[in-house]
């Protein structure tokens, strides 16, 4: 009878440790990734070997499960972080359409890569605002019922619309309450959706605090370029490999040696105006960079980036250098000199 109870408590105890993997938790692990070359995932149709290798930097970031996040809450190791889920996901938005967003926001990052590359180089792009991208649809909104994230919004109420102020500008020309009919692209087909305005859930912005369709949305650009480039980035979304595509690409495009053997990473969003942005886990970027072998590392100039990323460069005694920059010019500028 003993051993039976025995045989059963540890039964259940077996039982009860393994169910706990499957016990999520309100935060995720982040932690270095690595530093990634870009020649075979950035390529112009004809154009000359870089003579060095460009990396973009990504991070490991997971739900944690309870052991994953009790791990991550005793390591020693200061750069496996924990983050709140609110600080990754929009509010109530799911893994596909977290991962979704994700993905757009790298299809966008590769057009104004280009822009601004071709640009440069002298190639004249030929840029087209294409419509107003939906990232994320507010639940508990009327959207939410007919509006998916992905969705391309081409036409409101008859007027085209190419840009998000195209798209603000229309939505004010009602009032609270009152629909729209909203023209999009899903995938490959045309819709006519019609879509109800109301207040914001507090969730979202807070009591009180504006109305509108209830979207997350950003301007869709599409870019025609000669010669033609291709990029092959599997499972790394994000747009904060902007700066390093645009560099990849113009040192393709230019007769000039710009790379010079040299082993270049960093991270940054980049604008059609060639400024570039800050992003998230910018220290463990640079762990993940410098356990890579890179160089330098080119850090954003915004949001005390770069001082961020230079004081774990010294903690972690990098030989790696930490390079400022603002703008995409200024990241030429230094490889240059």
């Amino acid at each position: 009878m003993r051993r039976r109870i025995i045989k059963w408590t540890l039964i259940i105890a077996v039982v009860v440790l393994l169910g706990l993997n499957f016990v999520s938790t309100p935060y995720y692990v982040q932690r270095p990734g690595k530093a990634e070359s870009m020649a075979k995932m950035v390529q112009v149709t004809g154009a000359k070997k870089v003579d060095g290798a460009y990396r973009l930097v990504y991070i490991y970031l997971g739900k944690a499960n309870i052991y994953q996040y009790l791990w991550a809450k005793f390591d020693r190791n200061k750069y496996s972080t924990l983050v709140k889920e609110n600080q990754v996901k929009m509010p109530e938005e799911d893994e596909q359409d977290y991962n979704l967003r994700q993905q757009n926001y790298m299809s966008s990052a590769q057009q104004s890569a280009a822009y601004v590359a071709y640009k440069a180089a002298g190639k004249a792009p030929k840029l087209t605002e294409a419509g107003v991208l939906v990232l994320g649809v507010m639940k508990g909104m009327p959207s939410s019922k007919v509006l998916k994230t992905g969705d391309l919004i081409t036409g409101v109420d008859g007027q085209k619309i190419a840009t998000v102020q195209d798209m603000d500008r229309v939505i004010k020309m009602k009032k609270l309450g009152d629909t729209y009919r909203v023209t999009l692209m899903r995938g490959h087909r045309v819709r006519n959706v019609a879509v109800r305005s109301a207040p914001f859930p507090k969730q979202y912005v807070g009591a009180g605090r504006g109305w509108g369709i209830g979207i997350y949305q950003d301007n869709h650009v599409k870019v025609q370029v000669s010669p033609k480039v291709n990029f092959d980035i599997q499972n790394i979304g994000g747009p904060s490999a902007g700066l390093m595509m645009t560099l990849e690409l113009y040192d393709q495009l230019v007769p000039e040696n710009l790379a010079r053997g040299r082993d270049i990473a960093g991270t940054g969003t980049i604008g059609l105006n060639g400024q570039v942005g800050p992003i998230g886990g910018i220290a463990e970027k640079v762990v993940g960079a410098s356990r890579s072998g890179a160089d330098l590392f080119f850090a954003p100039a915004a949001d005390h980036e770069y001082e961020t990323a230079r004081k774990t460069a010294k903690d972690i005694h990098t030989r790696m250098k930490i390079v400022k920059v603002a703008t995409f010019k200024e990241a030429v500028a230094y490889l240059k000199r």
